[in-house]
């Protein structure tokens, strides 16, 4: 069996490819997702269930070797991700233990690690039966299966001062509420109302308005005061909600944005634009994913978008046979350049990136880039050329 350098490499890049969503589409690597989400889920679950003394009692030495099996996995897992670090794009120009240490600092590594410490904590501490909800840091975990609780970790991070300063408003509104609450009433219920603490508290519930509090006030002023401190709690929890929802909208166009811009330069057809302009092309494509089998156009239907492959393949059938189209290539052109119906039915041989040029958008970007126009129309004139000779 061969165990040389080009063996290793390539074995070190099939790994990172299936763990690392290198190709997400492969089974292999769902298949793996599936598993690792299983076991979280299930590793949280049983130490839920592990508190509960007559399942502990019944169960206990069943749930400890299900944990023990997941810490097993975990660490396989994290192991796995540490050595084929290298093949990462981004670490790809620093030296293999450079770029491992590097990949272990990032924030799912460092999750990573993380889930792991449970068990030796358990190990150092068994004596203290509550060490055992440490297990529950593995939770974490599926952020990296999750997108959007990624998105929303980045946008906290990003809008972090925005947020501080809710926080602060949040504890000047909290101080000034009870600190009122226990000048007005702070003598008339001293058990409730008596300190700054006991003040405190009530302030927080009733701008978390969690509940209807037992306490009652019993003057004017501090009937106005509560009114005041629950009106005050809606703006106090409305502000960080329409910031983090600010955020996320932001984020997910910035992400969608990014991932079109990167697939309109791959096409060929855009090869010579600048920037500026495959940014302004990002404005008017759609990106669109079609799995395997799916008839993406019918013949006969009317024309009213052309279609980039950004990635995968499809299969064109025409009178003289099955013609294969691949990444960088388009079609759908011939419908809007005639005004005809659809001369082909055109089907994803696999899982396909497409990027879509609905008809007005297409006959206004002939105009505003007559290199890419001449271009299609050369392809086009030759594949009617074709069409006609077959």
């Amino acid at each position: 069996m061969d165990t040389g350098p080009d063996y290793r490499e390539g074995l070190r890049k099939r790994v990172f490819e299936v763990l690392e969503h290198g190709r997400r589409r492969e089974p292999i690597s769902r298949l793996i997702d599936g598993v690792l989400i299983a076991l979280v889920v299930g590793n949280v679950a049983a130490t839920v269930a592990y508190t509960v003394p007559d399942i502990a009692q019944a169960h206990g030495a069943g749930l400890r070797l299900f944990d023990r099996f997941c810490v097993l996995i975990f660490a396989a897992e994290y192991v796995a991700r540490i050595w084929a670090a290298p093949e990462h794009p981004m670490l790809g120009h620093h030296q293999p233990l450079r770029a491992r240490l590097a990949f272990a600092t990032t924030p799912l590594m460092a999750i990573d690690a993380l889930a792991l410490v449970p068990l030796p904590l358990e190990l150092a501490f068994s004596q203290w039966p509550l060490i055992v909800l440490t297990r529950l840091v593995r939770f974490l975990k599926l952020a990296r299966y999750s997108p959007a609780l990624a998105t929303i970790g980045r946008l906290i991070a990003s809008e972090r001062r925005a947020l501080l300063a809710c926080i602060i408003i949040f504890f000047g509104v909290l101080l000034t509420a009870a600190a009122a609450m226990h000048a007005v009433e702070g003598d008339l219920q001293p058990h409730l109302l008596g300190d700054m603490p006991k003040a405190m508290w009530w302030a927080a519930i009733m701008l978390a308005k969690i509940g209807g509090s037992e306490l009652v006030p019993l003057t004017t002023l501090g009937r106005i005061i509560s009114a005041i401190t629950v009106m005050l709690g809606i703006g106090c929890f409305a502000l960080p909600v329409a910031i983090i929802g600010r955020g996320f909208y932001e984020e997910i166009r910035r992400r969608d944005f990014v991932v079109t811009f990167a697939m309109v330069a791959r096409v060929p057809l855009f090869a010579r634009l600048d920037a500026a302009a495959i940014a302004d092309l990002v404005g008017i494509l759609r990106a669109r994913t079609v799995p395997a089998g799916a008839a993406i156009i019918s013949k006969g239907e009317r024309g009213d978008a052309m279609y980039l492959i950004a990635s995968g393949a499809v299969e064109i059938g025409s009178a003289s046979g099955p013609v294969r189209l691949g990444e960088g290539d388009f079609f759908g052109e011939l419908a809007l350049l005639s005004r005809e119906p659809r001369s082909a039915t055109v089907i994803a041989i696999k899982a396909t990136d497409l990027l879509v040029l609905e008809a007005d958008d297409f006959l206004r970007l002939m105009v505003r880039l007559p290199d890419v126009g001449a271009k299609v129309q050369e392809i086009a004139q030759g594949r009617r050329f074709s069409s006609a000779l077959s």
